[in-house]
């Protein structure tokens, strides 16, 4: 079976790559698809008894992991209804930290055969700043990558 980490963070841009996660999946046959979302603290190192705050869908919100689950997996049903494709073998995980980092470190764990992600298109200045999510699992990847690019004009 191929092993394929599809990382989600609730965007628009992130369903454009379960749906096509589930497309590969339907194609395959053989895919096995580990979905992964990863928290991001907000702060990098938070002391004792500090309230940790996380960056999650772009808002900063206090989620706790069981309740991001719970969204990635009703998202993922919804997703799989709407492609009208047999359901695939897959399964959902979440973990907090860098988001690259984690992404990374999944695909290592699980032996992935390749990871997909979305890119948002960054203006430079941000990218400049803030790097790419994308861009950073790319050049650290034990596997291939494919990067979902979303078409000029849509969300």
């Amino acid at each position: 079976m191929k092993k394929v980490v599809v990382a989600v963070d609730g965007s628009e841009v992130s369903k454009g790559v379960v749906d096509y996660a589930l497309h590969y999946a339907d194609q395959e046959k053989d895919a096995d698809l580990h979905f992964l979302h990863v928290i991001e603290p907000l702060v990098s190192e938070p002391q004792e008894q500090e309230v940790i705050l996380y960056r999650w869908h772009a808002l900063n919100i206090t989620p706790s992991p069981e309740k991001a689950q719970k969204e990635f997996e009703a998202l993922l049903e919804e997703r799989v209804g709407a492609s009208r494709k047999p359901r695939p073998s897959m399964s959902v995980s979440v973990r907090v930290g860098s988001a690259y980092a984690r992404i990374v470190e999944f695909a290592e764990e699980i032996q992935a055969d390749m990871i997909m992600i979305g890119h948002r298109g960054l203006g430079n200045l941000q990218r400049f700043f803030l790097g790419s999510v994308a861009a950073k699992v790319v050049a650290h990847a034990p596997c291939s990558v494919y990067v979902h690019r979303p078409k000029p004009g849509a969300k």
